[in-house]
């Protein structure tokens, strides 16, 4: 009676984990890939990663990236090797560029459900896994092809191999190699972090537990030849074909970038109160339950046990990135590294069976009242009629873009495009807008209630759909404000028009319109305008002249081959050019030749 009592609990606790682990894997993948095609490849470091692994697939040199026929040697090649094997799967598509990130995005969940289980028991391991692939930073940062998000795969792995080997006495070789090998990947992900992170939290961690006697005994020998092995290759190779790549990538992209000194400075950091403030905008839903984590952390030195050495290393994690970031320069997506770590955090403070559990129950459920309450304004700006007045104010949705004005000059912020969007795409944004808050307003409304009946599964459960919402409103904004955003629409009529011997210009910074590659994958020349992102590959002797003077211009315009120009619509009279036949105007811009098209 006993064994049979006994096995029914082993095989349900065993169907109750599988089941969250299949809910978890099916919601992230589920909306990550809804979301991964039917969006435009957007201008600037979008396009300019996937032009790259573009370049990569077809040419089939895996060692120096190429981008708009110069070398582009400032970021290591991991994104470029997945995306270009995604692109030779799924054929040159924007779901091919978005798919790598849709498996990073999973493969993390699927870490953070083990090591939040490890932390906090299963529900803990739900919770973290969901708390890192629903929050805004997430979603928001995988949009465009970005390394970021590989790195953090690779560092949640390292960290994942390390507890693992550390918490058995045996001194497994199996996880202290993966540890390494994923050290490795991280570097060729990132840089020099994707070694000095691991390393620092794993000797945080040691020195905490008091036990860094251990350190000998995870196989260093081995392991450095590993990593050498797997991390080494594509840098001495690079280094070799392209002269100056050791000062350059190393100097320059990674010590200079971290004192705010690179060259050229084509980005501006972001001051430390802000990024740390906008951190947790990023971790939004779950940054409402940041305060309960000083109940985890009180809790953190309680006996030996696997919970306690979860928590205490997911700390030295976040604390590491905290400190790196505090005093180097900042981008607002350079915060995805502490990401993993305050997730599980979460979910040990959320969870009955976690370590902080006695203690942590009160603060978690002021987080959900606070859901309920920001659900409620939500709820109360629909129905007093705000958004009806905002309308008013944005006009028509239906007006015509004729009155668009487009730019120049390149951004310097990952978020700036939405502080110069046309009032006629604002207004075409209502949609997406009413959408977004009715579902918050219904989603962290019910989330609250649930948890107040002590229902926090299926709370955490409505969180998921909630974010989903956001998720699915956030793709649907994309596609109203593409024509701003992406040159798609003018990449697609070059790539149809454009034959050897023609030449296409664009008017201003390179990055204004380099989607343009993707779609079309020929060169563009720059008039009156810089390429920053191209400053260092254009500096070698065999790289040809993309930048036009007024002179060069004129005498390829003027001269017998067809020369197709994308410009700002109103900046076209300025430049007096005879015989400008339009060929497509959309947003602001237009598409002219030098030739009649027929």
């Amino acid at each position: 009676m006993q064994n049979g009592t006994l096995v029914c609990s082993v095989s349900l606790t065993f169907r109750n984990r599988l089941l969250l682990l299949i809910t978890l894997l099916v919601m992230a993948a589920g909306v990550y890939l809804f979301t991964a095609s039917g969006r435009a490849i957007l201008d600037d470091g979008d396009a300019l990663y996937s032009h790259v692994a573009q370049n990569m697939a077809a040419t089939g040199d895996w060692v120096t990236p190429y981008a708009n026929g110069v070398r582009f040697i400032d970021k290591p090649p991991m994104l470029y090797w997945l995306t270009a094997a995604s692109l030779r799967v799924f054929g040159v598509t924007e779901f091919a560029v978005r798919f790598p990130a849709v498996c990073a995005v999973s493969a993390i969940a699927l870490l953070l459900l083990f090591l939040g289980r490890k932390a906090g028991g299963p529900f803990a391991g739900f919770v973290a896994g969901s708390a890192f692939a629903f929050c805004a930073g997430t979603f928001l940062f995988t949009l465009m092809a970005f390394p970021d998000i590989f790195f953090v795969f690779f560092l949640t792995l390292a960290v994942t191999a390390f507890y693992v080997w550390y918490r058995d006495d045996r001194n497994p070789v199996f996880p202290a190699l993966l540890f390494y090998a994923a050290s490795a990947g991280a570097v060729l992900s990132k840089g020099l972090i994707g070694l000095a992170f691991p390393a620092a939290i794993a000797l945080l961690f040691l020195i905490w537990s008091r036990n860094f006697s251990r350190l000998r005994h995870f196989h260093p020998v081995k392991g450095t030849l590993l990593f050498f092995l797997v991390a080494a290759p594509w840098h001495v190779l690079a280094a070799v074909r392209n002269p100056g790549f050791l000062w350059y990538y190393f100097v320059n992209e990674q010590f200079l970038r971290f004192l705010g000194k690179r060259q050229p400075l084509d980005y501006e950091s972001i001051s430390l109160p802000i990024f740390w403030a906008l951190t947790l905008a990023w971790l939004f839903p779950w940054s409402v339950f940041l305060p309960a984590l000083r109940h985890v952390w009180r809790s953190s030195g309680d006996r030996d046990s696997p919970a306690r050495d979860a928590v205490r290393i997911c700390f030295c994690w976040a604390f590491t990135v905290f400190v790196f970031f505090s005093v180097s320069s900042r981008i607002e997506h350079y915060s995805m590294p502490i990401f993993p770590p305050l997730a599980v955090l979460f979910g040990v403070a959320l969870s009955s069976e976690g370590i902080a559990a006695r203690l942590a129950g009160k603060t978690t459920a002021r987080g959900f009242a606070f859901l309920g309450f920001f659900g409620g304004v939500a709820a109360l700006i629909l129905a007093a009629g705000g958004l009806w007045l905002a309308f008013g104010v944005f006009g028509d949705a239906g007006e015509s873009q004729a009155g668009a004005t487009a730019r120049l000059h390149a951004y310097k912020y990952y978020f700036a495009p939405l502080f110069e969007m046309p009032p006629e795409i604002v207004a075409r944004l209502k949609t997406p807008l009413v959408g977004t808050l009715a579902t918050m307003a219904t989603g962290f409304t019910g989330a609250w209630l649930l948890a107040r009946r002590g229902r926090r599964m299926v709370a955490v459960l409505a969180i998921n759909l909630t974010m989903a919402g956001f998720c699915f409103f956030t793709w649907q904004s994309l596609g109203i404000c593409e024509g701003f955003i992406s040159s798609r629409q003018f990449g697609q009529k070059l790539n149809e028009l454009y034959r050897p011997g023609d030449a296409a210009v664009v008017l201003g910074d390179f990055e204004t319109a380099n989607s343009v590659n993707f779609y079309a994958p020929v060169p563009l020349y720059i008039y009156n305008g810089s390429a920053a992102l191209l400053t260092q590959g254009m500096s070698y002797p065999d790289a040809p002249q993309m930048l036009f003077t007024p002179s060069s211009f004129a005498g390829m315009w003027e001269g017998n081959s067809r020369t197709f120009l994308l410009a700002p619509e109103d900046q076209l009279p300025s430049l007096k050019l005879q015989s400008a036949w339009p060929v497509l105007r959309s947003s602001g811009r237009v598409l002219v030749c030098n030739r009649e098209i027929r």
